[in-house]
């Protein structure tokens, strides 16, 4: 094993702090008006630019035919990076919902063979277990559904230095099946592991982000817009 497999490897643990808005995918029709979007984002946000990137990626969302996951504010996921980077098993439990931000446990597993990946597995892995710990009544576990995205992100520096990212995602759902059966953009705002003083700033660019959508911050997450194009309904 090489020293990159290694740390890859290790163990994570994290928490995320982050808005959303979603919104049809006629609010961005291609890739040049995506990447303006981002642009424009940057711009009102008020923040530093540091880095900004592109990339395509592809998301199996797994749950149980009673989407026991979706109804408990869980998701598990598998995420393939297509254009670079490693794959991930991804397990996330939304803690609370303030004022439209959503604060996330999340854990990750590197996996070295996406292909490969047999359903047993999933639910085998750290991820998996932790769900299944947080969540008794989770049964068998399927695929619901495929995302695919084209991401265009940008990290932002605040002047503390704290980072903030902005991302423009242009997302199409498929089904089991590979389907199409929805495609529309989501806006995340996010920063990881943030203090009282970065939530501020979060929050002020969030009300900016809203502001100029005329749309409040979603409180749903990816999986259960998908799920609920699927079949699910929260009850």
């Amino acid at each position: 094993m090489n020293n990159l497999e290694h740390v890859l490897r290790i163990p994570r643990v994290g928490v995320e702090h982050e808005y959303r808005w979603v919104m049809g995918a006629d609010s961005s029709a291609d890739a040049a008006a995506h990447d303006t979007l981002r642009d424009q984002l940057v711009r009102m946000s008020g923040l530093r630019l540091s880095d900004q990137a592109v990339v395509s990626q592809h998301t199996l969302c797994f749950d149980d035919t009673g989407w026991s996951l979706s109804s408990a504010d869980c998701s598990l996921t598998m995420l393939v990076n297509t254009n670079r980077g490693p794959s991930w098993l991804v397990a996330k439990e939304t803690v609370q919902w303030v004022d439209g931000r959503r604060d996330v446990l999340e854990m990750t597993e590197y996996v070295p063979d996406a292909k490969n990946l047999a359903g047993a597995e999933v639910i085998a892995g750290r991820p998996g277990q932790y769900l299944s710990r947080r969540v008794p009544t989770l049964g068998h576990l399927r695929v619901f559904g495929y995302l695919s995205q084209r991401r265009t992100k940008a990290a932002l520096l605040t002047e503390g230095g704290a980072l903030i990212a902005v991302s423009c995602d242009a997302v199409e759902l498929r089904d089991p099946t590979s389907r199409p059966v929805d495609a529309f953009v989501v806006v995340e705002l996010e920063a990881n592991q943030a203090s009282r003083v970065d939530l501020a700033v979060l929050a002020d660019v969030a009300e900016t982000f809203s502001s100029h959508f005329e749309l409040p911050a979603a409180q749903a997450t990816k999986p259960q817009l998908a799920a609920a194009r699927l079949g699910w309904t929260r009850s």
